[in-house]
């Protein structure tokens, strides 16, 4: 389900030598996921003008059942609706309400006016592979970055981990350099300052730290001084970009930014993607939701436990809004004002219910966006009576005859968009969703 993600490796003696590396600091880079892209290289990014729009992906993988909550289905017969819940609204949203499901109403209540339910996305397929990178990329093909790598790689700042992953997928093929995975138990402290080398029982002994300080402070020296020549074309660009990524793995080491956290459950990683956005260290970040007893959403059998996934993944919804807006931005700003929160899955499930009293895959979906930049209160799309997408016209959000059937590529759009990031070139002439954006 997890796209790889593809960097760029020097050869040795350009690792060592001649563009200024040492073999330990590639190696941390390459761990990290800092490893360097040929086809992401370009200048510094020019000096913010305005606190720039980050994002918070909350992924429930597996594919949920939108009749949950995202599309009171009631009046059809068809659908083999949650038979402990009800229609409900607040701020102008329906949605599906049941007593064992607080934290859904307690969601739409406190924060509906800020949020905009996107029903009948249709993903094309019931692989969750192609699915999932449908949703995170727009696209079907290996040669495409999910959209926070695309975001992060067009930050108006210098993030020191542009793209955080802190569990969940990622696909990168221009932007790989700006992805860093936290990792599971949270390894990438030991990869920075290289107990994880200490502890791979390598054949050659390192040397030793007195050493090694000698080395990379003459190694750092070539590089300042290629970098401060101002080279052009290839060359310049390649040091500009070590330049950077040296000053990134410094700032770590010196301590400057804390990576040691509780990786345990949601809601830890939850407050660490806060901090992380807080703090200015990353513009996107991305936290993997897998429900109850972390079993996944994928409910072929026994489809009640959609109720405790959504019970768990609102509470972690809640926990995330509340954390946003008890947050201050770098820029002094409430942090809710600067996030945007985007819900997905990679799939629905069947209408039906089947003999084991659960439901297949379904190629129609719903998501959500909350926050920052987002016309709040609405609902854009709808499910046709045969739980189908049905066109909308990406203007008003209305369902109209002669709209658009939305797409993960629309999807991807709105929060290029969003983001000031012209979709055009990642994704075609899919359009974004007017109606969706404040």
């Amino acid at each position: 389900m997890t796209g790889p993600n593809v960097g760029y490796s020097l050869s040795e003696t350009e690792a060592e030598g001649d563009m200024g590396f040492s073999r330990r600091d590639f190696g941390r880079m390459a761990l990290t996921g800092m490893a360097l892209s040929p086809l992401m290289l370009r200048s510094a990014p020019a000096a913010p003008t305005s606190p720039e729009r980050k994002f918070l992906f909350l992924f429930a993988p597996g594919g949920w059942d939108f009749s949950y909550v995202f599309a009171p289905l009631f009046h059809n017969t068809w659908v083999d609706t949650d038979p402990g819940s009800t229609a409900a609204e607040a701020h102008g949203i329906p949605f599906v309400d049941a007593g064992t499901r607080p934290a859904v109403r307690q969601f739409f209540e406190h924060h509906g006016d800020r949020a905009c339910v996107i029903n009948g996305m249709e993903v094309r397929s019931i692989t969750h592979s192609v699915c999932t990178r449908l949703v995170f990329t727009g696209t079907t093909r290996p040669e495409a970055d999910d959209f926070g790598s695309i975001l992060a790689a067009h930050s108006t700042q210098d993030r020191v981990l542009p793209h955080v992953i802190l569990s969940g997928p990622s696909y990168g093929y221009r932007y790989a350099s700006q992805v860093v995975r936290m990792g599971p138990d949270g390894q990438l402290a030991s990869l920075l300052d290289a107990r994880s080398l200490d502890n791979m029982n390598l054949d050659t002994n390192l040397p030793t730290e007195e050493a090694e300080a000698v080395v990379q402070a003459y190694l750092r020296d070539r590089s300042a001084a290629a970098h401060a020549e101002g080279q052009q074309g290839w060359n310049g660009r390649l040091s500009r970009l070590h330049n950077d990524t040296l000053t990134k793995l410094q700032a770590l080491e010196d301590g400057q930014v804390d990576l040691t956290f509780d990786q345990s459950g949601t809601s830890a990683q939850v407050s660490h993607a806060v901090r992380l956005l807080s703090e200015g260290l990353a513009r996107c970040v991305t936290v993997q939701h897998a429900g109850f007893w972390d079993i996944g959403w994928d409910s072929h059998s026994t489809n009640s436990y959609q109720d405790s996934h959504f019970q768990l993944y609102f509470e972690a919804v809640n926990e995330a809004m509340a954390a946003l807006d008890a947050a201050t931005s770098v820029s002094g700003n409430r942090l809710s004002d600067e996030v945007t929160v985007v819900l997905i899955s990679e799939m629905g499930r069947d209408p039906r219910l089947n003999a084991q009293q659960g439901k297949h895959h379904w190629t129609h979906t719903s998501a959500m966006l909350v926050g920052s930049g987002i016309q709040g209160g609405q609902v854009i799309g709808a499910y046709n009576d045969s739980v189908m997408s049905s066109p909308v016209d990406f203007t008003s959000g209305d369902v109209h005859d002669s709209g658009t059937y939305l797409l993960p590529s629309h999807l991807g759009a709105t929060l290029l968009a969003l983001g000031d990031v012209d979709p055009t070139p990642y994704l075609g002439d899919a359009l974004p969703i007017e109606a969706v954006i404040q």
